[in-house]
């Protein structure tokens, strides 16, 4: 699989959040790695290099999180923002273990696994699901705990919107 670089540099950053981290959390070595493919591009094979990113293209993130501690890791949540230039793809956050998925449509201050806004019909102020283009950051929070060499997986798939600007 080719490696996705065009988005990856100075738009992802993953968080590691454990509400009350131990000594050898707070010590522990980077435990998050985060990779991006171009699956169109991979799939169509009509394109010599799919690092360059077009307008449509289907691009997958992947995070891979390794307990790295003595122990065992609870409460842990992990966060990836919505690169800018891309729209979130509905229903494709998933992990390899049992998690909690949910979304901000507020930069990350707020997440729910259902975000909703609020618009105004018949003169009414309703709630309606968020549309994908307000969706920013993805969360996952790892349902009991992982053991200390234990790994998870997330996922989730982004569409680019338009093109990136070079500067």
């Amino acid at each position: 699989m080719t490696l996705l670089r065009l988005l990856v540099v100075g738009t992802l950053c993953g968080t590691l959040v454990s509400p009350r981290p131990s000594a050898a959390q707070a010590q522990a070595p980077k435990a998050l790695v985060i990779t991006a493919h171009n699956v169109t591009a991979e799939t169509t094979g009509a394109r010599a290099n799919s690092a360059v990113a077009k307008p449509g293209d289907v691009i997958r993130y992947a995070l891979v999180f390794t307990n790295v501690t003595a122990g065992p890791v609870k409460n842990l949540q992990f966060v990836d923002p919505i690169p800018q230039g891309t729209v979130y793809v509905l229903g494709s956050a998933a992990a390899d273990h049992p998690v909690r998925v949910e979304y901000s449509i507020d930069g990350g201050k707020s997440y729910s696994a259902r975000p909703t806004i609020a618009v105004v019909q018949d003169g009414k102020s309703v709630e309606q699901p968020a549309p994908r283009e307000r969706y920013t950051h993805v969360r996952w929070t790892v349902l009991g705990s992982l053991a200390a060499g234990a790994k998870v997986m997330a996922e989730f798939r982004t569409q680019i919107s338009e093109a990136p600007s070079v500067k």
